[in-house]
């Protein structure tokens, strides 16, 4: 069964709940409440269209600083050697997507892992993610968090252990007792557990069974499965920011007389010379772009304030 909105745009939550359960092959009263799964899949959904969503939706206006000002040209023209203008500004707007939607997954999961946990939430300790209270043994699990395998950077770890530092002298104010363990976890990828340099290091799937409350592979099946479902409940309207993306990069970074050819000369220029030796080209590509903009009849959307939270699901 696939949850899908009402006519009225409502989700039938309880309808969530049950398609999460039934992938996931976990029964009712195994794991996380309803209530809980239910808020870990609105969170995902939350954070997603916040993250993605709302960042594609406004990027056209700002296309130069977005895509053009970070074209490399002397590895993109290596790259996108042998294609015209729409086609290499295809692969840029595709590029600029695919990191879009990694990082807003991140964010997603994330978010997941806080709403849909009995006793974990977001840490208010600078430099930590989530944490996590055991009762039974009074420690305090303190968080950082990624989405994927990156490469060690010894200076995270030292911030890690310096964060973990000051937020056990605040959580000690208390006076519950425990330990404070510091934690990083990798959300999907680290397929072994270790402690180094101080740091606990769970598996990728240690950690979903530990702030699920299930065993490991019942906690990586629950996770994947709230995921799943909640992308069911993403929107897909995008397209049409993202071909207005692709309409005005192709135009603004071909050649002036001959739209099929991309301009690598202005564009090295562009990227790596002071602005008085590119800036008044600039401007003409710009306005040539966005009023081929408006002549397809694509509007641009009123910004939306970095601060405002994103729309709650009904």
């Amino acid at each position: 069964m696939t949850p899908q909105p009402s006519a009225g745009g409502a989700v039938d939550w309880t309808a969530v709940v049950g398609s999460v359960r039934a992938l996931a092959n976990l029964p009712e009263g195994v794991g996380p409440d309803d209530v809980h799964v239910a808020a870990g899949v609105r969170g995902f959904v939350n954070a997603f269209t916040y993250w993605y969503g709302r960042v594609i939706s406004q990027a056209v206006p700002d296309y130069r600083n977005l895509i053009i000002k970070r074209i490399n040209p002397f590895i993109r023209r290596i790259q996108l050697d042998g294609l015209d203008a729409r086609d290499s500004a295809r692969r840029l707007v595709e590029d600029y997507d695919s990191r879009n939607f990694v990082t807003a997954g991140g964010w997603a999961l994330e978010q997941l892992a806080s709403d849909a946990s009995l006793d974990a939430q977001k840490s208010a300790a600078e430099g930590i993610d989530l944490q996590r209270f055991d009762p039974a043994t009074g420690n305090r699990y303190l968080y950082v968090l990624k989405s994927g395998l990156v490469t060690r950077n010894s200076d995270i770890v030292k911030a890690l252990k310096r964060n973990s530092r000051q937020a056990e002298k605040l959580l000690r104010q208390d006076k519950s007792g425990g330990m404070v363990v510091a934690n990083w976890a990798v959300l999907a990828g680290k397929t072994q557990s270790s402690f180094e340099d101080g740091v606990r290091r769970p598996s990728s799937a240690e950690f979903w069974g530990e702030i699920l409350d299930l065993d490991e592979s019942d906690g990586v099946a629950l996770a994947l499965a709230m995921s799943a479902v909640a992308g069911q409940l993403l929107r897909n309207d995008l397209e049409e920011h993202l071909d207005a993306l692709r309409l005005v990069v192709g135009d603004y970074i071909a050649e002036r007389d001959n739209d099929a050819v991309v301009d690598w000369e202005f564009i090295a220029r562009r990227n790596m010379q002071t602005p008085q030796n590119w800036q008044t080209e600039d401007r003409t590509r710009h306005k040539r772009a966005m009023d081929r903009l408006a002549a397809s009849g694509y509007l641009i959307a009123k910004k939306t304030a970095k601060n405002s939270t994103a729309a709650q699901p009904d």
